[in-house]
């Protein structure tokens, strides 16, 4: 599930003149999606709270930038539950600080562990900064937390051991995994990144992951904004092509034994 907007409006994506924006979604993605051309909200308009209310499927009304977990059961607990699932079968790639309590339900209508592994990359990247002798210099950018927020923040390390084991179970060194930061241009490309790093491992059923790039647009930066509205075409058609790689690949190795 990849999920994406960040304020992106019709005129530079699904109306004729902002097509040419996103190629891969008119050419590659759409002939085989069902696409709604009418969608109404009736809950808060916020990335988080939105994107909650996919993972629950029912419109999320708490306060977009609350440290809170969505009211409602999530996919990802019906999925592990319904199916006995482990929790290395649901991701959660999560573009910022304000994601980290997607995985989970808070309501109590699910016991606590049924939820997903929510992963921040740029914690991750924050974290291998503080310990690797890599130059940091020229990263600030991946760390970039919420563009609403003119000004910069890194974000916090709160869970330095989980984040250390994380990385352990990638298969990622400190500074393998610093010096590919340095050869990235955006943060959704650290994202995807992660991403297939998680696909290589682990293989999971599920996995989600939300691009948050063309937020940029709350800067003012109209050029960026345009960039990440291209960037995050592009990397939606990759992730769907290896999707299907992968489950070629799956279905060959199952074959095979």
């Amino acid at each position: 599930m990849v999920t994406f907007g960040g304020g992106a409006r019709d005129e530079e994506t699904f109306a004729p003149e902002g097509q040419e924006n996103i190629p891969h979604l008119m050419k590659e993605l759409i002939p085989q999606a069902t696409f709604f051309t009418q969608v109404v909200n009736r809950g808060i308009l916020g990335h988080y709270v939105a994107t909650a209310s996919l993972a629950t499927g029912v419109y999320e009304r708490f306060d977009n930038f609350a440290d809170v977990a969505p009211e409602n059961p999530t996919v990802f607990e019906y999925f592990r539950k319904g199916l006995s699932r482990p929790a290395n079968d649901a991701w959660v790639i999560a573009p910022c600080n304000g994601f980290n309590w997607i995985g989970q339900s808070g309501g109590g209508q699910f016991a606590a562990g049924y939820g997903a592994q929510v992963v921040l990359p740029k914690h991750m990247l924050a974290s291998v900064l503080a310990k690797t002798v890599t130059n940091p210099d020229g990263l600030e950018f991946l760390l970039q937390d919420n563009y609403e927020d003119l000004l910069f923040t890194p974000p916090s390390v709160r869970s330095d051991v989980d984040l250390t084991r994380l990385i352990e179970m990638l298969h990622l060194s400190v500074d393998d995994f610093a010096h590919h930061a340095k050869t990235l241009s955006s943060p959704d490309e650290l994202s995807v990144y992660v991403m297939r790093q998680l696909m290589r491992q682990f293989a999971p059923s599920l996995l989600w992951i939300t691009l948050h790039d063309m937020d940029v647009a709350h800067t003012g930066a109209y050029s960026l904004y345009l960039d990440g509205i291209r960037r995050t075409d592009r990397l939606c058609a990759e992730s769907s092509r290896e999707r299907v790689a992968g489950a070629m690949m799956l279905e060959s190795h199952c074959r095979t034994h």
